[in-house]
């Protein structure tokens, strides 16, 4: 479905195109990249720095066990839901473990199983709300002294609850995450999203969480303190990325959000590239909404390190993001114009063979700050891996080689539509 046009939302994203596109003339392509890369390997190797700092933290010790409830809200998803209860009866905790499912309007036959397993508590929604909706009905009911909401379609191991708690600790602490992977990856596209979900969730979470710059606390399972969730409100139920709100807003509130990359939550990911692409492009529309939403709190130093680092520097990768895909489209169009029309002239008098290489701006871009940047992120899959203690095998190599060299344009082409959807106030899909 073709989403209708709005005049002035496409007359400022054309100005918005001319614009990069005056800067790829005027500046040329090749400041542009060499700016890029230099943006890239200063954020990155701040995140190194941190994590050498860091990598020996203490972990903490639990002194005494809260009570837990554990919410599921479940949308449609007849066929993990039973495999989702299961894997949560089975992680490991010394007090009995309260378990709400709410069933968000469900039109397949995920109300039969539900009616079928014993020992839970099951609130059924006749009308299909959300899931932030979902979460808040599930927080009024709930009864334990912490929170967990977990995706109907994951599956946290046994020890993540046991190893996520101890950080609740620290009264500052409102929320933990963990290290959330790709459960069985077969297809080339889930295993591209496993190496991103490493390096995501185990590299960047763990080093963001040292200085207090998470901005996100996972959908597929993360712990809040259930006394700090009622004081904030609870979960925005008109937010299209309700684990962002509620992050950004636990921020605001002056909440240190932890990880523990110990604690390993697997979860279904997108298994054709159309479903991803839908996914993403929700995301990060929900990036540019949230942004808006809370935009007083980028470089307002009352945020520390989230305020003045990890939020503004969250924004600028975004902007690069935009900028890389039309940089790169309109340089290899102009390349091809030149091209051809360098093989016209040649076949109309003889050429110069050098008049061939100014035909291709892409070739005389900054190639040693691309092998670098590649470099730089080679050795954060290496220390991603290690925190699950993986071993990277050849067979790995293809998905880790494609996330290295080609992953990025898919993320910037995603970027690119998401912000001309949002511009453009599309309709949002799930």
């Amino acid at each position: 479905m073709i989403p209708k046009l709005r005049p002035r939302a496409v007359v400022a994203f054309l100005a918005l195109i001319g614009l990069i596109y005056f800067l790829v003339k005027v500046v040329s392509v090749f400041w542009l990249i060499i700016v890029f890369n230099i943006i890239l390997i200063y954020i990155n190797c701040v995140f190194l720095f941190a994590y050498f700092e860091f990598r020996e933290r203490k972990k903490p010790v639990l002194k005494k066990f809260p009570t837990v409830t554990i919410l599921i809200p479940n949308y449609n998803g007849a066929g993990t839901i039973q495999m989702c209860v299961d894997s949560v009866r089975a992680m490991d905790y010394p007090l009995k473990k309260e378990i709400i499912v709410i069933d968000d309007g469900s039109k397949d036959n995920s109300a039969e199983i539900l009616k079928g397993i014993k020992g839970i508590k099951v609130i059924f929604k006749k009308k299909n709300a959300g899931k932030a909706a979902a979460l808040n009905d599930g927080i009024r009911a709930a009864k334990g002294e912490i929170i967990a909401a977990i995706d109907s379609d994951t599956f946290p191991q046994p020890d993540a609850l046991k190893k996520m708690i101890p950080y609740f600790d620290n009264p500052q602490v409102g929320a933990v995450t963990g290290l959330v992977r790709a459960y069985q990856p077969k297809k080339f596209i889930e295993k591209i999203q496993e190496v991103e979900y490493l390096i995501s969730f185990g590299f960047f979470q763990t080093v963001l969480a040292e200085i207090n710059g998470i901005m996100v606390t996972p959908g597929p399972m993360s712990l809040y303190r259930r006394s700090v969730l009622r004081d904030i409100g609870g979960y925005d139920e008109q937010n299209i990325t309700e684990d962002m709100e509620i992050a950004l807003r636990l921020q605001k509130n002056h909440y240190r959000i932890a990880a523990c990359p110990e604690a390993v939550i697997y979860t279904d990911v997108p298994k054709k590239i159309s479903h991803l692409f839908r996914q993403r492009t929700r995301w990060y529309r929900g990036k540019f909404v949230n942004t808006r939403k809370y935009s007083e709190l980028i470089f307002n130093p009352a945020y520390g390190e989230f305020g003045m680092f990890s939020f503004p520097f969250s924004l600028v990768a975004d902007a690069l993001a935009i900028m890389l895909i039309v940089v790169t489209v309109s340089a290899n169009i102009e390349g091809i114009f030149q091209y051809f029309g360098f093989v016209f002239s040649w076949l109309g008098q003889s050429g110069a063979v050098g008049a061939l290489l100014p035909a291709l701006p892409t070739l005389h871009s900054s190639i040693y700050f691309y092998f670098f940047t590649i470099i730089l992120y080679s050795f954060l899959v290496y220390v991603s891996h290690k925190f699950v203690n993986d071993k990277i095998s050849i067979w790995r190599m293809p998905e880790i080689a494609f996330y290295l060299f080609f992953y990025g344009f898919f993320v910037s082409l995603v970027y690119f539509t998401s912000f001309f959807k949002e511009i453009n106030s599309s309709d949002y899909v799930w």
